[in-house]
């Protein structure tokens, strides 16, 4: 199999359709296409979220900083999921699995990392399990994140959706993306642009986090939102249309984009639309403007990209010309790993 999020067909036919038991009296949302985090009637939001398998190295995992980049990703990404669904995150659990080669001082910096990221986002990591296992040759970190429920009451998405709604984007795309390429290739990188630029691109590292932005949206009355991540912008109006029930029109000119991951792309022949985009999250909201005119007076950047439309295309529009987005095929790094 390709390398990567499996595709959607896959996960429609082999790891969503066999699943037959639900408890809809006890979980609210279950495993759904577009569905990265599940409500249960407790009022508890949870997520799940994986370090450790995007970047394969033949350098150390433990001095070349690609795992605490990665642990940072896949922690933001299983907290941000929370927050997209309405939640406010309160608790991860994490669980390590760990190759032979691992030195107790490796797992002491691990944890110190870890503990410095939740300290900062008043998570507490509230258990989890440890391993050394022959089976992996690199660390692997599994987040379980935990969240309060904000709204007194559920809202499925399909049922609150309809045409014409707003889709908001708050943040900008690639941001995480572009940290990821400049750690992979910073020495290439120096050879084409300045050192200050460079690390200009670096510091998209510190812009993982949407949780504030989904906060304040669930407080505003947004109740459909979806984190961008792995896949980028591309992927997540092809999932935020799965989730809705609804086909998306979006227009590509309204999509923030910074100069500098544009440039470092092209520099690699990617696609800034594909790259890991977390701290940046999609909203569908009746009052776009509105919604915008918000989060801007709160320090959050938003724009209205498009909207929900009564059929199932998934539309970008550049120039006036339409193009059709693909189904999601793993983030665009791939290219370079």
């Amino acid at each position: 199999m390709r390398t990567g999020k499996i595709s959607e067909n896959i996960l429609s036919r082999s790891v969503i359709k066999p699943i037959k038991h639900k408890n809809r009296d006890k979980i609210m949302t279950g495993a759904s296409l577009g569905s990265d985090a599940s409500v249960t009637a407790c009022k508890d939001v949870i997520s799940q979220s994986s370090a450790g398998l995007m970047f394969a190295s033949d350098k150390s995992w433990f001095e070349s900083g690609l795992l605490e980049f990665d642990i940072k990703r896949a922690f933001f990404n299983a907290i941000n999921n929370v927050a997209a669904e309405c939640g406010k995150p309160y608790a991860v659990t994490v669980n390590l699995l760990l190759p032979k080669k691992t030195q107790e001082q490796d797992i002491k910096k691990m944890m110190r990392y870890l503990a410095e990221l939740c300290q900062a986002e008043e998570i507490e990591i509230a258990g989890g399990d440890t391993e050394v296992t022959n089976n992996v040759l690199s660390p692997i970190v599994n987040f379980t994140a935990i969240g309060a429920y904000m709204p007194d009451n559920f809202q499925n998405a399909k049922k609150i959706a309809h045409d014409e709604m707003d889709i908001v984007m708050a943040g900008e795309i690639a941001l995480s993306g572009t940290a990821a390429l400049v750690r992979l290739k910073y020495d290439e990188l120096l050879e084409r642009f300045a050192k200050s630029y460079v690390e200009l691109a670096l510091k998209t590292e510190e812009s993982m986090s949407s949780i504030y932005a989904s906060n304040l949206a669930c407080k505003y009355g947004v109740r459909i939102m979806h984190d961008l991540s792995r896949g980028g912008i591309y992927g997540g109006l092809w999932e935020l249309s799965e989730k809705t029930g609804k086909g998306v029109l979006a227009d590509m000119n309204a999509i923030p984009v910074r100069q500098e991951t544009i440039e470092m792309c092209e520099m690699y022949g990617l696609n800034p639309y594909k790259m890991l985009s977390n701290g940046a999250v999609l909203m569908v909201t009746d009052d776009g403007a509105g919604l915008c005119d918000y989060l801007r007076q709160n320090n959050v950047k938003s724009q209205v990209i498009g909207k929900l439309k009564n059929n199932n295309d998934k539309v970008l529009i550049k120039n006036d010309e339409k193009r059709y987005i693909e189904a999601p095929r793993g983030d665009e790094l791939y290219h370079i790993l």
